[in-house]
């Protein structure tokens, strides 16, 4: 018997190999683009792999208490510049460099006022040319009264979700009873960091998935998605 898995996240900014694991694996992906915005995390920023180890890439952001959907992006678009140009000086001697690499020049030569059409410009980008089956439903367009943890399980009814697919460290708030009133069972995303060849001495794991896809190539990524 065939189940429906639904998972949800905010519109992370270029994220991690866990993130497009949980869109691979699931049914629907419910964007939370209407989420309170969280400082300090994964929504306007991510890390690559240099030399000297990891840096950051991050997206300067203007008001951020409002959710993350109406989240503007500030500054001159000197940062569009900036994260190209790294993505240049540290992969393009990687094997699958071009396997992004349009793309991206495509994405840092427009201009962009909202982080979240960003967000999802780029997990959709990725997902397309690395051959990432998706389905992506957004928050802001269903019907839902609950908050928290009791929000996820209304969204999961309104998409006619079989299972919830969480990230382990959700178990903590996690409202199981919620999930377990409309028939929804909640699974828990069982994930170990793979390795692959990246460049320079030593491996970095939570790099932005684009370090994977450009060293080992789309269709090696979709085996590590595989893989886990």
């Amino acid at each position: 018997m065939t189940r429906k898995i639904v998972t949800a996240h905010q519109p992370n900014y270029l994220p991690w190999i866990g993130y497009f694991h949980k869109i691979h694996v699931s049914d629907v992906f419910v964007v939370l683009d209407d989420v309170e915005y969280s400082s300090g995390s994964w929504i306007n920023r991510n890390k690559i792999k240099t030399p000297d180890g990891w840096s950051w890439l991050s997206v300067p952001v203007g008001d951020t208490s409002v959710p993350i959907n109406e989240v503007e992006i500030a500054g001159n678009g000197d940062w569009r510049e900036e994260h190209w140009k790294s993505f240049q000086q540290n992969y393009a001697n990687a094997n699958e460099f071009e396997s992004l690499a349009s793309f991206l020049e495509e994405t840092y030569d427009r201009e962009w006022t909202s982080l979240d059409a960003l967000n999802v410009h780029l997990l959709e980008g990725i997902c397309d040319r690395v051959g990432i089956e998706y389905s992506f439903v957004y928050s802001s367009e269903l019907d839902t009264e609950s908050t928290g943890a009791e929000r996820l399980a209304e969204l999961c009814d309104q998409v006619d979700a079989d299972v919830y697919l969480s990230g382990m460290g959700a178990d903590g708030y996690m409202q199981h009873e919620s999930f377990k009133e409309i028939g929804v069972a909640v699974e828990y995303q069982d994930f170990e960091h793979p390795t692959y060849r990246q460049r320079f001495d030593g491996f970095e794991p939570y790099m932005s998935f684009v370090d994977a896809v450009m060293n080992v190539g789309p269709k090696k990524a979709i085996a590590l998605l595989d893989s886990l």
